[in-house]
């Protein structure tokens, strides 16, 4: 039987931060995995590690403002992760 991993609530999001976050979210998803299907000779390969690139950083902007703006509590080991339902902010333990 696999143990839950430990979470904290630790936050509140407005709809607006959530919808942002969740864009982003599936955006750098969806970059991945067309990524993983690409071979590197593809025309679009350039263009995908490019949006990548773009994605991954407005992701971290995201994190670094809303985490400074609304002064989430942190931890080593662990990191936060979005409950996209209840617009919460959970501080889980690093595997």
């Amino acid at each position: 039987m696999e143990k839950k991993a430990k979470r904290e609530a630790v936050g509140r999001i407005t709809e607006a931060e959530r919808d942002e976050i969740k864009a982003l979210f599936e955006r750098k998803n969806g970059l991945a995995e067309l990524f993983r299907g690409l071979p590197g000779s593809s025309p679009l390969y350039d263009r995908v590690v490019r949006d990548m690139g773009q994605t991954a950083t407005a992701f971290q902007k995201w994190w670094d403002e809303k985490s400074r703006q609304h002064k989430w509590k942190g931890a080593a080991g662990h990191h936060w992760e979005v409950d996209f339902e209840a617009c919460e902010i959970l501080l889980k333990k690093d595997r």
